[in-house]
């Protein structure tokens, strides 16, 4: 079976303009790559300053010396799509996936309204690379990994990002996520063959938590007999009387 891995890079979240699109057709018997590609959308990329809003707009230089180099062509939204649609077609791929693919499923649908072309992911499932780890990465190694490393989302739950999955799989903690479209795809092919490796089935839909939460353990400074310790929370009813305890902190 062939599958595609495929990402996205958007000046927002709301009206999610797509200006850098990559994708990965991957063999899942050989874990061969047949093709890798890279694009970057020409209607936003011309619009400076539509394109200046994007989170990583610092990134043009980059875009600029690699298509230099010709390893990312500019081209239409509606091109894009069609040069996708031929290589799903000759490679016969008919599921793709991406990390939190709700979103870039979103993308597309968005730009392929605006543009006014046909939607490459029409007749080809989307499933989600997140639900995949967190049910065939993300177990107790992985959260001793986060504890170890400080690896925590902003609500203090255990990080699931594709930068710190891929931290994980690869055990390289310096790794850091470029935010370009083919780089990400193909970070996320690694993740997916991870999971794969580890009993996924390609064929099933597994839908991703909403938080990997952490059991985060409270100590309290106490004066017991006029001698300070820490204790957990959950250690303090051993402690008959609260007389026993003058002071917290």
């Amino acid at each position: 079976m062939n599958i595609c891995v495929f990402d996205t890079e958007t000046t927002s979240l709301e009206k999610p303009f797509c200006y850098n699109i990559g994708y990965v057709i991957t063999d899942t018997e050989t874990k061969t790559i047949l093709v890798e590609k890279e694009f970057v959308c020409e209607q936003v990329w011309h619009n400076k300053m539509l394109f200046t809003t994007a989170y990583y707009s610092d990134k043009r230089p980059f875009y600029v010396n690699e298509m230099r180099k010709r390893n990312i062509k500019m081209d239409k939204f509606g091109y894009i799509c069609r040069e996708m649609i031929k290589d799903f077609n000759a490679f016969n791929v008919t599921m793709a996936f991406a990390y939190n693919s709700s979103f870039d499923e979103k993308v597309f649908n968005f730009n392929c309204d605006w543009f006014k072309c046909n939607n490459p992911f029409d007749n080809v499932e989307i499933k989600d690379i997140r639900g995949f780890a967190h049910q065939f990465i993300v177990n107790n190694n992985y959260k001793k990994f986060c504890e170890k490393n400080k690896l925590f989302s902003e609500s203090g739950n255990y990080s699931t990002t594709a930068e710190n999955v891929y931290r994980y799989i690869s055990q390289n903690l310096e790794f850091i996520e470029n935010h370009t479209a083919l780089d990400d795809s193909m970070i996320e092919n690694d993740i997916l063959f991870a999971c794969l490796e580890n009993g996924a089935d390609i064929n099933n839909n597994y839908i991703a938590k909403r938080s990997i939460k952490r059991n985060k353990i409270e100590k309290w400074d106490i004066i017991i007999d006029d001698k300070i310790a820490s204790y957990n929370v959950s250690e303090i009813k051993i402690f008959k009387t609260r007389k026993q305890i003058k002071m917290k902190s």
